[in-house]
């Protein structure tokens, strides 16, 4: 009976109540994990474990084959896209367009252009004014000198959403935890801004994470994961090929395994079935190394109906 009345009591619970908790449980295990002696080192330092539920966001808001000639012309968007924003001055950054001396950024709600500006870069960080409204969608359109704009790649989700301002306390409660030290804060905050929903924030941590000059197979394939999720295919596959030639290098088998196999799958995605081959098969030696019988039946599988496509 005890049991039925915490049950009921549970679900009448708000839904902020429910992610405070959840999330309270989950940088509990995170502090532990991190104080925990031997724990796996990246970057130099203890990585931290953040276990966080994985966004439900389908991988289809893209920008086509990386390697097509003709995307070079095209000023797609890299970030904000597909995500939510914590920040009111987030960096906006689009691909720098073949041949192009300027680009006019403009930022669109619903129908209405609020803010817009002439560059000839490719990045510029938001004013903050305007100030972005939380829940209101936001779209990032640039229009390149060329006469060819962000909307001419094939994408079908570029927008951006300001994270609603009750949870916007939850994730700097999270990220401002003081029992995580300064060596882990940086990928820890990179892990919880991703569990937030929050790419373009985890995308920017990273990619600085990246500029300071740390080279580890695990942020480089961090940092594809999430730009495939947000649709940004060629940094994806630039970042995957340049994490499995670190884990290769570190002579990381299981990290091989695991990058050549989503390789195999970004390529499944953009239609390149012969490089998807390549890289499963890949996949497949690697986990013959590590004797994992069953996954190598998977990819067995998944190779020769790719061939039988072709």
């Amino acid at each position: 009976m005890k049991l039925k009345k915490l049950l009921k009591n549970w679900k009448n619970k708000s839904r902020i109540t429910k992610t405070f908790v959840w999330f309270a449980a989950i940088l509990l295990l995170l502090v532990i994990l991190t104080t925990l002696p031997n724990i796996h080192t990246a970057f130099g330092f203890e990585r931290a474990q953040v276990i966080l539920a994985q966004s439900s966001t389908c991988r289809r808001a893209r920008t086509g084959d990386p390697r097509d000639p003709s995307l070079a012309n095209i000023p797609y968007l890299i970030s904000p896209r597909h995500t939510l924003l914590l920040t009111n001055k987030p960096k906006l950054r689009w691909n720098s367009a073949l041949g192009v001396k300027q680009y006019t950024a403009s930022l669109v709600k619903g129908d209405k252009t609020i803010w817009q500006t002439t560059l000839d870069q490719h990045e510029i960080i938001y004013p903050g004014e305007p100030k972005l409204e939380a829940g209101a969608e936001y779209l990032l359109i640039i229009k390149a000198d060329n006469g060819k704009s962000s909307q001419d790649e094939e994408a079908s989700q570029q927008w951006f959403r300001f994270l609603p301002t009750a949870e916007v306390g939850i994730v700097k409660a999270t990220l401002n935890n003081k029992q995580l030290t300064d060596k882990n804060k940086a990928l820890a905050s990179a892990y919880i801004y991703s569990g937030f929903g929050l790419k373009a924030e985890a995308i920017d941590t990273l990619e600085k994470i990246k500029d300071s000059g740390i080279k580890k197979a695990v942020l480089y394939k961090k940092l594809a994961e999430l730009y495939w999720e947000t649709g940004v295919y060629l940094e994806a596959e630039i970042n995957y090929l340049q994490a499995v030639k670190l884990a290769i290098a570190a002579r990381d088998i299981p990290e091989q395994a695991q990058i050549s196999a989503a390789l195999g799958e970004l390529y499944v995605e953009i239609g390149d079935e012969k490089e998807a081959i390549k890289w499963f098969n890949q996949a497949r030696d690697s986990h013959k190394t590590l004797g994992n019988t069953q996954r190598i039946k998977e990819l067995d599988a998944e190779i020769e109906e790719l061939k039988s496509s072709l």
